[in-house]
């Protein structure tokens, strides 16, 4: 009876150390194929060839009127109503009257002091011919001229000293000079566009009282607009003055172009880029729209173009030298959803493929 329980005993270890090297052989046979397989995939390879290469700069801004003028009252009172009221969106053309402030009571007091010259003029004419009389005559051909209506004519030139010492004394010369300076501010009573435009703010209505200093509004030119993109410094060498850029946005069906007309000479010093000027002249361009920028630039150096399963996540790259696996640092220039800019690369190295190993 022992003798058959040993028996059985040991049928039982045999059987279970046939089974365990059964399952044990599976095993080794999977993992051999997972290798297999791995080394299978480490067979797809690329051939380095470094040319120069065409690459898109990306960047984006805010697209602005490069004619924008805000404009403020530098006189006192009532605001009146003009056929064109200065309200957005209204059109003016250069020299039409945008705004215009009653100046009646600064007027009474431009023409008293016009008056006051008039009448030291009259009384200084007697003592002229007496005094002066080669320059007479010209004294009172300013006078006959003069017109209380018009703005001041120039003061007769050509003076001697000793003449011009006599007129200074009848405080001739300080009446002109308050005179034009009040002429001077009488214009300001009426302000005329500066450029063809549109009105983008108003903060006035006719019948309003303004004050002097008060902003009453902005107005732009839609002829040319300009913005300002940041891009990498190391993009720098390939933007030149010039330059045509392309210009989209989500809410237009359409790309419009544009131009690099300025690069700034200073980085900023919390992005570290630089900033480029563009300009555009496109019509379908409103004051404020932001845009991307998409500049088509070539490289002045010769780079290696590989497929983007060929660069691993630390910018290094597994070749094949003298049939052993080798990892390479490289510069990664540009990164794209489909292939990779690198330097670093010599010709017809050869690169192995793999996503995995990323």
């Amino acid at each position: 009876m022992k003798k058959l329980k040993y028996l059985i005993i040991i049928i039982a270890i045999l059987g279970g150390a046939i089974l365990l090297n059964s399952i044990f052989t599976k095993q080794n046979k999977a993992d051999l194929r997972k290798e297999n397989k791995k080394e299978i995939k480490k067979l797809n390879t690329v051939l380095v060839k470094n040319e120069i290469q065409s690459t898109e700069i990306s960047t984006s801004g805010r697209m602005n009127a490069f004619n924008k003028v805000e404009i403020f009252a530098e006189v006192s009172g009532v605001l009146e109503n003009n056929s064109i009221k200065f309200k957005e969106g209204n059109r003016f053309k250069k020299g039409d009257i945008m705004i215009s402030i009653n100046p009646d009571v600064f007027y009474n007091n431009l023409l008293a002091m016009k008056s006051s010259l008039l009448n030291q003029l009259t009384l200084l004419l007697p003592d002229l011919k007496i005094d002066f009389p080669e320059d007479f005559h010209k004294w009172e051909a300013y006078l006959e001229n003069f017109d209380l209506q018009k703005p001041l004519n120039k003061l007769p030139d050509q003076l001697s000293k000793k003449e011009t010492f006599y007129i200074s004394s009848r405080n001739i010369f300080k009446l002109y000079y308050d005179i034009k300076s009040m002429e001077a501010t009488y214009n300001k009573y009426t302000i005329e566009a500066p450029f063809n435009g549109y009105v983008t703010q108003s903060n006035i209505n006719p019948g309003t009282l303004v004050r002097n200093g008060q902003k009453l509004g902005e107005f732009i030119s839609t002829a040319l607009f300009e913005m300002e993109a940041p891009i990498k410094l190391s993009e720098l060498n390939l933007v030149s003055i010039g330059q045509s850029v392309n210009l989209s946005t989500y809410d237009m069906n359409k790309v419009l172009k544009g131009k690099i007309v300025r690069i700034n000479k200073a980085i900023d010093p919390q992005s570290q880029s630089v900033k480029i000027i563009i300009h555009s002249t496109d019509k379908n361009i409103l004051d404020g729209m932001f845009f991307n920028v998409s500049i088509k630039a070539h490289s002045n150096v010769k780079l290696a173009k590989l497929p983007i399963g060929a660069v691993r996540n630390d910018d290094t790259v597994l070749i094949n030298e003298d049939n052993n696996e080798k990892v390479v640092q490289v510069k990664v220039i540009e990164k794209t959803p489909t292939y990779v800019l690198v330097s670093g690369l010599k010709d017809n190295t050869e690169v192995f493929i793999n996503a995995a190993t990323n």
